[in-house]
Parts: structure tokens; sequence; C-alpha cells
């Protein structure tokens, strides 16, 4: 018998009739057995070999957190430009349609008055809140896109929040530290919110927006400055973007961090778009 079949093996391979067979049958009976186990090794080669190997494509849902990941790591004034412009955009159309609303509701309002002050106010009444009348001037209501006012936000949210942050974010702050510790996150947070937010964020908004209808450039400061003293502009920055700057340098990755203060300032665009338009 060959060297590698043990005496325990061939108990098992060998049936009972197979043991009564001679000598040179016996040898036949394990030539063929291992004629077999050649036979099967091969074709189970060539079918692991002929089977094609799955490769997941780089933008199937599986790779794209990886693809997003690496684009954002390769470009990254181009993915915060594309991120936040699209954001501005977006928040300011938001703005416009709920200040629409607004406005047509307050129309609504001023005319259901004015039909109640009329001498036959029951009759009109009863036809505007139930009937024919009232249906009308709710259906009047139109949303029209103010494509100027939306270039402000595209302008703002691509150069401003998107290209120039990426720089203030991952170029200039790391001089005051590039570790996460408590102290160095502090840091970071406070120069944002008392210096860059207030003077030169927020009024590189009105700035722009002067430019684009007409104002001078001491006219857009003036309207800032009347924001900030009448309608409180910068504490309501402080109070949404104090703990989102704690958790951006201290948690996010560093070409996350914009898209991820874009995602968060979506809020604070609507409010400064309806601030804006005031």
């Amino acid at each position: 018998l060959p060297s590698h079949y043990h005496k325990s093996n061939c108990r098992c391979l060998i049936s009972s009739e197979t043991q009564l067979l001679p000598y040179h049958s016996l040898k036949t009976h394990f030539d063929m057995v291992e004629w077999k186990l050649a036979v099967t090794a091969a074709v189970l080669t060539i079918s692991s070999s002929a089977t094609p190997t799955c490769q997941a494509h780089p933008f199937l849902p599986s790779n794209i957190g990886s693809t997003i990941n690496s684009f954002y790591k390769e470009n990254p004034f181009k993915g915060a430009f594309l991120t936040c412009s699209i954001k501005g955009c977006s928040a300011d159309m938001v703005a416009q349609f709920i200040a629409s609303k607004r406005e047509h509701r307050e129309e609504e309002d001023r005319r259901m008055q004015e039909l109640e002050d009329h001498p036959f106010h029951t009759m009109v009444k009863k036809a505007t809140r139930g009937g024919e009348l009232s249906s009308e001037l709710e259906g009047r209501h139109k949303f029209n896109i103010d494509w100027s006012r939306s270039l402000v936000f595209i302008l703002y949210g691509g150069l401003y929040q998107g290209m120039a942050q990426e720089f203030i974010y991952n170029r200039v702050l790391p001089i005051l530290g590039t570790g996460t510790d408590m102290k160095t996150v502090a840091r970071k947070v406070a120069v944002d919110m008392g210096f860059i937010s207030p003077l030169i964020c927020i009024p590189t908004a009105y700035i722009i927006k002067g430019f684009l209808i007409g104002n001078t450039f001491v006219q857009s400061l003036a309207n800032y400055v009347d924001d900030v003293v009448n309608k409180g502009l910068v504490f309501k920055n402080w109070s949404i973007f104090v703990p989102v700057q704690c958790i951006t340098f201290s948690i996010i990755p560093e070409h996350f961090r914009v898209s991820f203060v874009a995602c968060i300032s979506f809020f604070w665009m609507i409010i400064l778009s309806s601030i804006l338009s005031g």
C-alpha cells in the first residue's frame, strides 16, 4: 500500500467484501481511489479558476462612503465649494418659500378684514369661510424665486462658508494647536466665535447682498450693525454655533469639518436669509 495510507484509514475505506480480495486487487482498488481524488481536485481547481472574481464597482452603495471620503480628502476646496453653495441656495429657497407663505397669509387676512368691514359682511363672510371666494383667495398664492437673492447665498455659501472656511479651519486655526484636547478646542472656538464669525463671516453676507442690490460698502455694514443691535443677530449665531464648533474641532475629521458645519448651518442660513430679507 502507498505509504500515506494509514491502517485506520484503510479500514474506513475498505468494505467487508474488499478485505477478502487478494493483494493485487486491493492495490487496484486504492489506485482507483487515488485517481478519483485527483480528478475531483482537478475539477474543483478548474471550476474555481473559471469563476469570475466579484469586484465591487467604486460607485456601488458598498463603496459610496470610501468614494466620498477620498473625494473630500483629495479635493478639499472643490468639495467645500460644492457642498456649501448647494446648501446656501437650498436654505435661501426654503426661507423664501416660508416668507412667501407668510406674506400670502397676511394679505389674505387683510382682505378678509376688508370684507368683514363691508356693509354686507355677514353674507360675504359666509361666502369666504366655506365658499368659492375663500378658495379663490387661497389659490392665488404663487411662489416666485428671487434668483438674485439666491445668487447671494450661492456665492456666500461656496466662496466664504466653503472655500474660505476650509482655509481658516485647516490652515489658519491649527496655529492654535493641532490636538483635540479641551484647551485647544476652547481656543479655536473662542477665536472663531469672538472674531471670525461677527467680524468676517456674517458681514460678508451683507456686503455680497449690498453689492448685488446696489448698496455701498458703508450701507451694507450699517444694515449689519442695525440687525446686530435690533435683531440679536450675533447672539442667535452663538446659540447655534458655539456647541457645534466644540464638536467640529474635537470629533470631526479635518476634511469633513466644513461639510459638517454646512449641514448644521443649513438652519442658520434660513434664519440669516429671513433676517436679510427683512
